[in-house]
């Protein structure tokens, strides 16, 4: 049965394959564009859907919404998943009417895929071409896979872990989500991933307003909370 909690990835998933991120050049238009409230970086992004002389004739392609992000990227809301696929098939096009300095950005989305059996080998690409075929997954979906925890930390007798998986669509994960994939001769369930607040890999706080690099505090170890590194850690 798929999980209860799918339901609820599904649908955030599927409002994530109506946005697509535009990232603009520090040295271009930023300071332009990032004064612009996210109404009118809305009110302009449609401006050059209009200019586009009809070349999206056969797609109806309107901008209702946006977000302003912290390193001066834009996520933009689209009515219709098909208005996102024209968007990124015609990038030049819009790029070219809306900012000539920035960049739309593919969007690959990483899942987390539980109790995979341990004869998976994340770094053989004809892994990741066997899981899509008997997944029905669309050829080149699957981009990589990597184990969550680090092999030497397994356990004795351990015969499955979990990896994050990270598919080149929406569409791809949602699939993956919904109907599960073939992994090593094993149907397994993969789920969104939740962000998890930010950490300081040495002391280990949360929400702490310095990264490794910067902080003064005692080493503690995020495997057993000791005064050790987390990687001395004999657990």
């Amino acid at each position: 049965n798929v999980p209860l909690s799918h339901p609820n990835n599904l649908a955030k998933a599927k409002a994530r394959a109506k946005q697509i991120l535009i990232d603009l050049d520090p040295q271009g238009e930023q300071g332009t564009l990032g004064d612009l409230t996210e109404r009118e970086l809305v009110a302009k992004a449609n401006e050059a859907v209009g200019n586009l002389e009809g070349d999206h004739d056969s797609v109806d392609i309107v901008f209702i919404g946006a977000k302003k992000l912290a390193n001066g990227g834009i996520v933009f809301d689209l009515d219709t998943e098909e208005a996102v696929k024209w968007i990124q098939q015609n990038k030049e096009s819009f790029l070219s009417k809306f900012s000539g300095t920035a960049t739309i950005k593919d969007r690959a989305l990483s899942v987390i895929v539980e109790y995979v059996p341990l004869g998976h080998a994340p770094d053989a690409l004809a892994e990741m071409r066997k899981i899509e075929r008997d997944s029905k997954l669309p050829v080149g979906s699957l981009l990589s896979t990597r184990w969550i925890k680090p092999i030497h930390r397994r356990a004795l007798g351990q015969e499955s872990a979990h990896i994050i998986a990270k598919f080149a669509t929406t569409e791809a994960a949602n699939q993956g989500i919904r109907d599960g994939q073939i992994i090593a001769g094993k149907r397994t369930w993969a789920r969104r991933m939740k962000r998890e607040p930010h950490r300081c890999l040495k002391c280990q706080r949360y929400n702490a307003r310095h990264i490794a690099a910067e902080c003064n505090g005692q080493d503690t170890c995020g495997t057993c909370g000791m005064e050790h590194r987390t990687a001395e850690c004999e657990e």
